[in-house]
């Protein structure tokens, strides 16, 4: 609302400072005739509507429409990101379940025909029948195919295909939509070549190796379904497309793409999003195919030839582009049938308004002429004069009041001077009261300022806090769900199968554990970056405290088989700080190196440098793969360069602002990938130690 009332007064001021110029320049001759003057004054007040309506009111609620259209849009869009991506998450995250199916390693290792071949088969097809999968299939490390739930023609060796490698290599991998290399069964139940197919897998682990695969086959036809689950006006619509331009979800004008035969089939991978006049891409799509998120307020031509207003924002983790677009003439509909009717109003109130000028003009002029002539000699000093109209209009009252004015004329003067003298004195007094009010109004004013910007800041970190524990939280909670329902449908049936019940509940409880661990180093961290962490300020012998922490944390690095070594000096001047908080950074550092160490030493190093304690931990680990200038990403909160189950991503980062409080500094330091890393921190030593 702020903004379009600026808008409003900006233009205002444009279009004032242009009528003061014409004023300047032009001038009106004087007529004597008043009628004239009232029918030309009656003329330019019912014109003046239609001039507002034009310059401010029409530009301004098609500014105001346009945001909101562009608003709706982008929300539409991002609700759309967040289904596909949802709905692909929890497609990954069956195939893992699928794989951790205690039947699967012996169905993999024995021939088809064992019982256990059975009793997965069988868990199979209950999950295609209550999730609407296409396939479900497993094989062997070297892709000989093992178990399906497919009936028809299938590939008895997947090994030259992209989802086989990207499973057996450790990761679970969602494919491009593409064209099947066999027939499937299409959305008419009849077998199609080239069927539009989209395959996640995920690899089978048994006593720590990759043993196989499993594949889910989807029904790409279950995206298009996502895609129109919002609706968007009757022209309006959301489609996806891959990094090739290719529509991958069917169009909402299907029907008539196919009557004007662009497409045969479906607009899956058959249309090639492009403005039909220029054949280059639209511009949605060329924006997208860079990465781009954006918007269009203006208007451009669609793959139909139509103009629309578009929103788009591209999915970089699928290499999906989600597009929303609505007609221009849909979304801009309203106001230019407001504009018309209104201005047609105005029209017509404009020519009754100067028809009646006409006719009223001079009625109303002569009375006037007469008391103008009366009141000039009064104002002259002759105050024998009085007006003669006897009318019982406005006209009337007015002579009256002229007459009366005359009377006391001389007396209101006398009085006038008297008061002017008063009148000196009193508007000094309140102006002395005005300058106090303003100075408490400034005192105020600055107040509700300061007190704002807090307010502001407590909730942008609000703000800022929920959708770190909003993005977060999806994945466990979605780990939790899934054990919860396949464990549901477990009870359902009559022969419960009790070995999963362990499972689940381990499911369950990580979960839940990784919840409670996440949800406490985000209130930390949001602590500390808030400034309303209090520290216990004390001298640190930082090498009691180093050796104190190694001396706890060798059990765990000598139980993974690692040589935890410390250089610590002795003697080393103390530093001030809160003991326990650097203690928790020194853990965690250590802690860090021994979860990405598989074999060799640890090695610690305290000493002094200059007027600072530096501390350096360094490992024989997997080291850090980014690029020198690019190491700061490490400390940056919830992010992992090898993600893992039992961390959220912010123990850098809340070491980091720690050391920050402090005045020290930590930095870390690779060679790159399986050389090592090197942790770095220093502290100021305190100002009496080092004296």
């Amino acid at each position: 609302m702020n903004t379009v009332i600026k808008q409003i007064l900006q233009k205002y001021l444009i279009q004032k400072n242009i009528f003061l110029q014409i004023i300047r320049n032009f001038h009106i001759p004087s007529y004597k005739s008043i009628r004239t003057k009232i029918i030309i004054s009656s003329i330019l007040l019912s014109v003046f509507p239609i001039f507002i309506m034009r310059i401010f009111v029409y530009p301004t609620e098609k500014k105001a429409l346009q945001d909101a259209l562009i608003q709706d849009l982008e929300g539409v869009g991002h609700k759309q990101t967040e289904l596909i991506v949802r709905w692909i998450e929890e497609r990954k995250a069956d195939a893992r379940i699928v794989a951790e199916n205690p039947n699967v390693p012996g169905v993999i290792y024995k021939s088809e025909g064992s019982e256990n071949f059975y009793r997965l088969l069988h868990h199979l097809n209950t999950l295609i029948e209550v999730y609407g999968y296409k396939e479900i299939f497993i094989c062997d490390r070297h892709g000989d195919l093992k178990v399906t739930t497919s009936t028809g023609k299938v590939i008895t060796n997947v090994a030259g295909f992209e989802f086989f490698q990207q499973a057996v290599s450790g990761s679970t991998f969602v494919s491009d939509i593409s064209p099947s290399v066999i027939p499937l069964e299409n959305e008419y139940g009849k077998l199609e070549l080239g069927m539009p197919t989209l395959y996640i897998s995920t690899p089978v682990i048994y006593e720590h190796k990759v043993i196989g695969m499993v594949c889910l086959r989807m029904d790409v036809m279950e995206i298009s379904k996502l895609m129109r689950s919002v609706l968007l006006g009757e022209t309006g619509e959301t489609y996806l497309i891959n990094k090739n331009g290719f529509m991958i979800s069917e169009s909402k004008f299907l029907k008539d793409l196919k009557d004007f035969g662009i497409v045969q089939q479906r607009t899956t991978l058959e249309l090639r999003v492009t403005d039909p006049a220029t054949g280059k891409f639209t511009r949605s799509v060329e924006s997208c195919l860079k990465g781009n998120s954006g918007y269009d307020g203006d208007g451009y031509i669609d793959y139909r030839g139509s103009q629309v207003l578009g929103f788009w924002q591209w999915i970089p983790e699928l290499n999906w582009g989600v597009i929303a677009e609505i007609d221009v003439a849909e979304g801009y509909g309203p106001v230019k049938k407001l504009h018309t009717i209104v201005s047609s109003i105005m029209l017509i109130v404009t020519l009754a308004v100067i028809s009646s000028a006409f006719f009223f003009g001079k009625k109303m002029a002569d009375p006037i002429v007469y008391l103008t002539e009366i009141t000039k000699s009064i104002s002259e000093g002759d105050y024998s004069k009085r007006i003669k109209i006897t009318s019982h209009d406005e006209i009337g009252e007015l002579s009256n009041s002229f007459n009366k004015m005359a009377s006391f004329l001389e007396e209101k003067t006398q009085i006038l001077k008297d008061y002017t003298t008063n009148l000196e004195k009193t508007v000094e007094e309140r102006t002395k009261d005005l300058v106090r009010i303003n100075q408490e109004l400034e005192i105020q004013s600055s107040n509700l300022e300061k007190a704002y910007k807090e307010l502001l800041t407590l909730d942008q970190m609000k703000d800022k806090m929920i959708r770190d524990v909003s993005h977060e939280l999806k994945s466990p909670v979605a780990q939790v769900q899934m054990a919860i329902d396949l464990w549901s449908k477990e009870l359902k049936k009559e022969h419960i199968d009790r070995s999963k019940e362990e499972k689940y509940s381990k499911i369950i409880n990580d979960s839940l554990q990784r919840l409670r661990k996440t949800i406490g180093s985000i209130l930390d961290l949001s602590v500390l970056e808030s400034g309303r962490m209090v520290f216990r300020k004390e001298p640190i012998q930082m090498d009691a405290l180093v050796l104190q922490t190694v001396t706890a944390m060798r059990l765990l690095a000598e139980k993974k088989g690692l040589a935890l070594i410390h250089h610590v000096n002795q003697g080393l001047p103390s530093v001030i700080g809160d003991k326990e908080e650097i203690q928790r950074v020194i853990t965690n550092l250590i802690d860090n190196a021994i979860k990405y160490t598989e074999k060799g030493e640890i090695h610690i190093f305290l000493e002094q440098r200059d007027a600072c304690i530096e501390f350096t931990i360094k490992d024989t680990g997997v080291g850090i793969g980014l690029r020198k200038e690019h190491f700061g990403k490490v400390f940056e909160r919830f992010f992992q360069e090898r993600p893992r189950v039992d961390g959220a991503g912010v123990g850098l980062a809340i070491c980091k602002n720690i050391i920050e409080v402090h005045k020290g500094h930590l930095w870390g330091e690779s060679e790159g990938h399986g050389k090592g890393s090197t942790f770095k921190f220093t502290l100021p030593i305190a100002q009496e130690d080092a004296s």
